[in-house]
């Protein structure tokens, strides 16, 4: 099921994110003052880092035309993090890393070098190409509601989680409908291949598609 990949992607995603030593990490996280939800972010005392889990190509490309992957958004580091050949690197915006999931494990297929995570401004060794400036205000929004989620009385914590999967589930429904959406494309390819006496063989509606033809 896409949710179940989804969902395994996130907790892949935070694993990992802890692994870096990132001692605040939070998955899907509703916050007021921005409309970004981070499938997974993390904090050190010097920077943040966020995962953006991808079940699919369809979700990736609706991804990043989003206004914060423009300007702004969460993250001093950003990475993708998807199965294996859904997102190549040549795909990816500047900055950008990219993490394949391969079972319960990670493959770290592109991202700076060491584990050294510096602060923004501060380019030591290759980490400056992987670096953004993330919106202050909207970290501080995000740090507030992880504050706040630990804080709260067990009953505040069932309605805070029946808002979770409430999102979650939301969530989920967007993404099928991306997924819908890149079935059609691949049926309109088809037919227009097929009016003009072509096979619409996968690997020539893959390469039309990364082009965008679709």
């Amino acid at each position: 099921m896409p949710g179940d990949l989804h969902q395994h992607l996130v907790t892949l995603g935070e694993r990992w994110l802890k692994r870096q030593g990132f001692g605040v990490v939070a998955a899907e996280l509703i916050t007021h003052g921005t409309a970004e939800q981070a499938d997974v972010i993390g904090f050190r005392s010097n920077c943040s880092a966020v995962v953006e889990a991808k079940a699919s190509r369809a979700d990736f490309l609706v991804d990043r035309h989003k206004p914060h992957r423009v300007a702004g958004g969460l993250g001093v580091y950003r990475f993708y993090l998807c199965p294996q050949g859904v997102i190549e690197i040549d795909d990816l915006p500047d900055g950008w890393g990219l993490l394949y999931a391969a079972g319960r494990s990670v493959i770290e297929l592109l991202r700076p070098q060491g584990n050294i995570w510096p602060p923004a401004g501060s380019p030591v060794g290759n980490w400056g190409e992987f670096q953004h400036e993330p919106d202050q205000r909207a970290e501080k929004g995000v740090l507030y509601s992880i504050a706040r989620r630990r804080s709260l009385t067990r009953s505040d914590d069932q309605y805070e989680k029946r808002l979770q999967e409430a999102a979650r589930e939301s969530s989920r429904l967007a993404r099928h409908n991306d997924e819908l959406v890149e079935e059609v494309r691949k049926l309109k390819l088809a037919l227009y291949l097929a009016e003009k006496g072509q096979q619409a063989d996968a690997p020539k509606l893959r390469a039309a598609i990364r082009r965008k033809i679709a």
